[in-house]
């Protein structure tokens, strides 16, 4: 899911919020998408470490990055709860030694045309009647949580989880259309405080992750810098999971890895282990 609030995927930075998402509307997708360049997510106060407090480190990822797809078994019209979601968020001891929880948040989910315009706005001009931003509103219910990397008496996050949970015709429907817009909007320019940051977009399919898989690469050129960030987005059934590695601290490799893991437990949590 965005980088306005990451998730806000992608909510308070860059989905990641989305951020998982992210990624269609201003409060969520960390994972799945941003209209302007993000920033890393923000800091978060921690309990002050003492000198004896072990330094925190950052572990790849081991395990297949394969998941079981659950649409076999799913109830379409299911939209699971706040609650049912955060048990399937992975522990922070899966992205690395004496690491915090940071922010996390429950909420309702909804995307529309409308905040998908607004998301999108600098993808906009010269487009007077946008029909890649698609028709439909999507209504179900997210959660998202940050891992932190304690620095000083501060959070530096490292990766953000982000589970969006839609009817399942609705989240194959909506995971298609975050498709298609990136890639209508692979390069753009968006405005930042100083200046202005060129974005670009690319999207690779994954195979055997969950029932259906991609892997979001979004690259922002600012001031002669280039930060890429990675965003893998995975559907379970009626569940979009995406994991978005902050960039600096996770790879390719790692982001497929860690949210291959998330797909396995929203398998076996929500829809339990008949496949």
């Amino acid at each position: 899911m965005d980088g306005r609030r990451v998730v806000p995927v992608l909510a308070a930075a860059s989905v990641v919020i989305t951020a998982l998402a992210g990624c269609g509307h201003d409060t969520t997708q960390a994972g799945q998408g941003k209209a302007s360049p993000s920033a890393p997510p923000p800091s978060s106060s921690s309990p002050s470490r003492t000198r004896e407090s072990p330094a925190p480190v950052i572990l790849s990822p081991t395990g297949p990055a394969t998941a079981p797809g659950r649409d076999s078994v799913a109830n379409a019209q299911r939209v699971f709860t706040g609650a049912e979601l955060k048990k399937a968020l992975l522990p922070d001891s899966t992205f690395g030694r004496h690491l915090e929880r940071g922010d996390e948040y429950t909420m309702a989910f909804a995307s529309n045309r409308d905040q998908r315009r607004e998301h999108w706005r600098y993808c906009l001009p010269g487009d007077a009647n946008p029909a890649w931003l698609g028709p439909a509103t999507y209504r179900g219910t997210e959660t998202a949580a940050h891992t932190l990397r304690v620095v000083g008496n501060e959070g530096e996050a490292v990766a953000v989880q982000h589970l969006v949970s839609l009817p399942v015709a609705s989240a194959r429907d909506y995971m298609r259309l975050e498709q298609d817009i990136r890639r209508h909007c692979r390069s753009f320019s968006s405005d930042m405080e100083a200046g202005t940051a060129d974005e670009t977009y690319s999207v690779e399919p994954l195979r055997g992750l969950g029932d259906e898989a991609h892997l979001e690469i979004h690259e922002i050129e600012y001031e002669g810098s280039v930060r890429t960030e990675y965003a893998a987005h995975v559907r379970v059934g009626g569940v979009l999971v995406a994991v978005m590695g902050v960039a600096g601290t996770a790879d390719r490799d790692d982001t497929v890895r860690w949210t291959a893991r998330l797909a396995r437990e929203v398998g076996t949590t929500l829809y339990g282990t008949g496949v």
